[in-house]
């Protein structure tokens, strides 16, 4: 992976918000998976509600003193995305080992460092949050046992510190029931409806909970 080199226009890739993202056809995509880095937990490409949160953030004015983890973060999108625009610290979280490689393959091209951590949302405890200022996840509400999952993730940070959690998925049932959790427990929580152009025309709602 040492010195890989992606040319303006290469197929497979996306050039959007000041960084480059990968397809699952890229070349070197393709030679991750051959080398048996086959992730298991979703974590196979870059997931369309990425970009929402990309540009609520940008609409947050994000300081690079803050520090931001990318919980669920899969080929992490968001975690280079804050990086590379905000110049802040980012801890991308992930309980699958294979996405890292990905990761790691996003954050060369695009010359920025990731801190890493491999854990479940269970193991994220108020320790390991306090120093935590935001916490983003795309796409990582898709099963109804995750609900009180992330819900108790989300008390926990806000209890630690944090002072924003934004959670972003296209519409399925365990989210919303996730929203409607997090309200009726008296947080200060809403779901606002984002679209987007860039890369492509894209829709995605948002969970924005501050502390």
């Amino acid at each position: 992976m040492s010195g890989t080199v992606i040319r303006a226009g290469e197929p497979h890739t996306i050039r959007t918000r000041g960084i480059t993202l990968l397809r699952s056809g890229h070349r070197e995509i393709r030679r991750l998976k051959r080398a048996n880095h086959t992730p298991s937990i979703h974590g196979n490409k870059v997931w369309n509600s990425s970009f929402l949160i990309m540009d609520h953030l940008t609409r947050r004015k994000v300081s690079a003193e803050e520090h931001m983890m990318d919980i669920g973060c899969g080929w992490g999108p968001l975690s280079i995305f804050a990086a590379k625009r905000f110049g802040c610290r980012v801890t991308a979280v992930d309980a699958d080992p294979d996405v890292f490689p990905y990761l790691d393959l996003h954050a060369q091209i695009n010359k920025v460092r990731i801190d890493q951590q491999q854990d479940s949302f269970e193991k994220l405890t108020q320790k390991r949050l306090a120093d935590v200022d935001i916490i983003a996840g795309a796409d990582i509400c898709f099963w109804d046992e995750l609900t009180p999952v992330l819900f108790n993730l989300i008390r926990r940070g806000l209890r630690s510190g944090v002072k924003q959690v934004i959670i972003a998925d296209p519409g399925r049932s365990p989210f919303y029931a996730l929203a409607e959790k997090c309200e009726n427990a008296g947080m200060d929580a809403r779901v606002v409806e984002r679209r987007t152009k860039t890369p492509k025309v894209l829709s995605a709602d948002l969970l924005i909970i501050n502390r």
